[in-house]
């Protein structure tokens, strides 16, 4: 055999054992360098919400104390009460107090963003709203809205502060969280309990930024009810104490466990989830969940590997032209001798 020959066979064997080995070998370094970042990027996002969420209830738990021993509180709300058993909401006296303490409350309304602020008595009664609703003049202890909501934190805010879980409003058409803290004068006396509606547009703007999540991320809650706290991405209609969740994701939360694998979601379809219980929310036990589809997170892997295969079958097939095409020019310039 030619020395030329030899050489062309040799180069051919190490390029097509050049392929096998280092294709493999660059796939097997990329794809879990890529499934870390992706998974560690969740990781960040999952954090990130979590402090946001979890300060946004540190501050809100704040508001409402500071905002019950505020002196304008302590003033009014006796005040407010007295009028109200006197001669109701359409007496004079009361009237009398609601021009003067009415625009300050109102302020404070626009200064903390929420709904509306109640003042309810020591009897129950709530005196004030600085937007008249249906439960103004009712009876937290025996009224209609006793066992709603309002009444729940009522009770509670007569010895602590007390958030609520999220509830529908009527009025808002929307739902909201309640805030109960109890308010007493100078001499520690109860005076009775400031209640705070607080939108839950508030968690809506944390929740509905999925940027770096492509098309198919989400970042929603889920309660110990495994009903949903967040709207869905993708279904049209409310979710929220709507849809029951009951995947390994929320119910490894729920266990205060906190990770990031391959799950099934709500759909039912494959994602990678990022997943950690909210703690320290103290009046609610809910579930964080970041997730994307695993199609979507790992098509850059698929996208490596294609082109992996492309590069190989291309540089084989050049090296095999080339080899062949050598061989039988070589072959036909070897001159025939006679037999």
């Amino acid at each position: 055999m030619k020395p030329v020959l030899k050489i062309l066979i040799a180069s051919g064997i190490a390029i097509f054992t050049f392929l096998v080995i280092m294709g493999p070998l660059t796939y097997s370094t990329l794809v879990p360098s890529i499934r870390n970042e992706f998974a560690n990027h969740l990781v960040s996002v999952r954090e990130i919400k979590k402090l946001q969420i979890q300060n946004f209830f540190q501050k809100k738990y704040g508001d409402i104390h500071v905002l019950s021993k505020n002196p304008i509180v302590v003033q009014s709300l006796p005040r407010f009460s007295n009028a109200f058993k006197s001669g109701g909401f359409d007496d004079a006296e009361y009237k009398q107090v609601d021009t003067y303490y009415g625009p300050l409350l109102e302020h404070f309304l626009r200064q903390y963003g929420y709904n509306n602020i109640f003042f309810v008595d020591t009897d129950g009664n709530v005196v004030f709203g600085v937007k008249r609703d249906e439960y103004i003049g009712t009876n937290l202890y025996s009224g209609d809205y006793s066992s709603f909501t309002i009444g729940e934190v009522f009770k509670e805010g007569l010895s602590n502060v007390k958030f609520s879980d999220l509830a529908w409003c009527e009025e808002t058409k929307d739902f909201i969280f309640m805030g109960a803290s109890p308010v007493y004068d100078i001499t520690n006396k109860l005076l009775g309990v400031v209640i705070c509606e607080t939108p839950y547009s508030a968690i809506d703007s944390f929740l509905s930024q999925t940027d770096g999540l492509g098309e198919t991320g989400e970042i929603y809650i889920v309660g110990d009810d495994y009903f949903m706290r967040s709207k869905s991405r993708f279904l049209t209609q409310n979710t929220i104490l709507k849809l029951e969740i009951n995947t390994q994701g929320v119910q490894e939360a729920l266990r205060g466990n906190t990770d990031v694998k391959i799950v099934k979601d709500y759909r039912n379809i494959p994602v990678l989830s990022a997943y950690t219980p909210l703690d320290n929310l103290r009046d609610v036990n809910w579930v964080l969940l970041v997730k994307i589809d695993v199609k979507e997170a790992y098509h850059p892997i698929l996208a490596v590997k294609t082109d992996l295969i492309i590069i190989g079958a291309v540089i084989g097939s050049i090296t095999g032209i080339y080899i062949y095409f050598t061989v039988r020019r070589r072959a036909k310039s070897i001159p025939l001798t006679p037999s």
